[in-house]
């Protein structure tokens, strides 16, 4: 049976900054589905379902909050993790995007392609990790999770860096 590539939804004006994302995501196995705009990156959240969403906050047609917005008010993209890439810098910005439930924070220049990689798999972790408990606790499972388990989500919360007051 083949395996499912990890699907990233880029939305992005800048095509040199596509073009720079796409082909060190594709390069590490991932699949990119690539938006210039609010509108379209919406329209693609929907069709395609993505695994994550990297978000740039200044759109050509709409703030990228807005569409942050409705990725987290609409069931069928609410569970996809949201990194933020983008050059705003405020510090009211960052608290702006986490508290409408951006899950990563990257102003450009600041995090190498690299950086957002190592993000991006532990989301993708930290998200099968919680679908894994969800999924326990429907079935009504009583046995306790072992300690492993335990430790890896405590490990992985660490790990991710979300920003808070």
């Amino acid at each position: 049976m083949p395996v499912r590539k990890i699907a990233i939804l880029l939305i992005e004006d800048s095509p040199t900054v596509r073009t720079l994302y796409k082909r060190t995501f594709e390069m590490k196995g991932f699949h990119v589905f690539e938006a210039g705009t609010g509108a379209d990156g919406w329209k693609l959240a929907h069709q395609r379902v993505p695994d994550i969403i990297i978000l740039d906050m200044m759109l050509p047609d709409c703030h990228g909050l807005s569409i942050l917005k409705k990725i987290r008010g609409d069931d069928l993209t609410k569970h996809i993790p949201v990194l933020v890439l983008t050059s705003l810098k405020d510090i009211y910005d960052v608290q702006r995007a986490i508290n409408l439930g951006a899950n990563y924070y990257s102003v450009k220049g600041k995090d190498s392609p690299e950086k957002l990689l190592q993000m991006i798999y532990k989301l993708l972790k930290k998200t099968q990790f919680s679908q894994e408990m969800e999924q326990t606790s429907d079935m009504n499972e009583s046995e306790e999770t072992d300690s492993d388990q335990e430790d890896d989500a405590s490990e992985i919360d660490d790990d991710i860096e979300f920003i808070r007051d």
